[in-house]
């Protein structure tokens, strides 16, 4: 079974500025997205696709409020729902419930 290291963003630490999202999709992964969230203007970051993250850092080091982190490593099956720690699971993007 491969091991996961994926990143996570701190919802009270991000900002909104989608810089992490501009450069996971300039290089190539496009994991991030932002999503609305009631009472901020910008929405904040998420991890949308976990599944295309090479763990290059790159979102890590332009987050201007370091929001974003490495979860610890997690077993996976490749095809199978990744379990996130916000109970949401993977299966065809993020599915909240």
């Amino acid at each position: 079974m491969p091991i996961a290291i994926l990143p996570d963003v701190d919802e009270q630490r991000c900002i909104g500025c989608a810089l992490c999202v501009e450069i996971c999709t300039a290089l190539g992964p496009d994991v991030l997205r932002v999503k609305p969230v009631e009472g901020w203007k910008r929405g904040k970051a998420f991890v949308f696709y976990p599944e295309r993250c090479i763990s290059d850092g790159a979102c890590v080091g332009v987050c201007p409020t370091h929001a974003i982190f490495w979860m610890r490593p997690m077993e996976y099956t490749p095809g199978q729902p990744v379990p996130l720690h916000k109970n949401g699971v993977f299966s065809k993007g993020w599915e909240e419930g």
